[in-house]
């Protein structure tokens, strides 16, 4: 378990590490997480899963300044392990990532708040000219990133594996069946943040007409997505008409 706690928690770090590290590559969104842990770890289902359903709550939820959101990336790749390597639930392991989540973004301010001093330190060496050392404190700096990954997704992997089995050896199935229906409806929050972000009077019909080929005509979502593509064009063409005849 200690060779896989390690292999899964340095996954967890170098994801992490892309938000801040080197320039983003999405590889830190929750569903490429979630994929990543899975393959690894010998079930791609599950992760995607894992990680599809984490990466639909985020839908609507952007940081903004101070504002930041609880750390999706180390709450998917904690939640995918322990769901995996523990054999709860896929349903029901998205669950577990909206408590892990919150305790990371702790970790986060924590290195946030040292990296002031580093930045103070950075600049008593730029007033000395001493470029060396700024480069140390600018690695050393983005390296707490890759901790902020490591470290609880080891700790969780390590010592929460064995805990996680027990706890589900003892839970009665309808905490279970309530764990599967609160995952469930965690994507429908997703998007309920999300279409309050983007809601509009104009597109409002738009809404609502998916909505009615989703709900009634058993549309799937690859055809509600050429169909919206679709409207999106007829939508942008006839303004763009419009405002040429004006």
């Amino acid at each position: 378990m200690l060779l896989k706690a390690l292999l899964v928690a340095f996954i967890a770090g170098i994801v992490e590490w892309d938000i801040y590290g080197w320039g983003q590559t999405m590889i830190s969104r929750p569903i490429v997480v979630g994929a990543i842990m899975g393959f690894v770890l010998g079930d791609l289902q599950t992760g995607l899963i894992v990680g599809g359903t984490i990466e639909l709550f985020y839908l609507g939820v952007i940081p903004v300044g101070a504002a930041i959101p609880p750390d999706a990336t180390t709450a998917t790749s904690i939640a995918t392990a322990l769901a995996i390597l523990s054999g709860i639930d896929p349903k029901a392991a998205p669950t577990i990532a909206i408590p892990v989540a919150m305790a990371a973004q702790t970790l986060q301010m924590f290195i946030w708040t040292v990296n002031i001093g580093l930045t103070h330190r950075a600049d008593k060496f730029a007033s000395e000219g001493n470029l060396s050392g700024i480069e140390r404190l600018q690695y050393l700096g983005s390296f707490l990133f890759f901790l902020q990954g490591f470290i609880p997704t080891f700790i969780a992997v390590l010592f929460g594996v064995d805990a996680v089995k027990t706890v589900l050896g003892i839970i009665p199935e309808w905490f279970m069946n309530g764990l599967k229906i609160a995952g469930g409806m965690l994507p429908a929050m997703g998007f309920a943040m999300l279409f309050t972000m983007m809601s509009s009077k104009k597109l409002a019909p738009y809404f609502y007409i998916g909505f009615a080929l989703a709900a009634f005509m058993k549309i799937n979502l690859v055809g509600a997505a050429v169909l919206g593509v679709a409207a999106a064009l007829l939508h942008t063409n006839y303004m763009e008409s419009h405002s040429a005849n004006i």
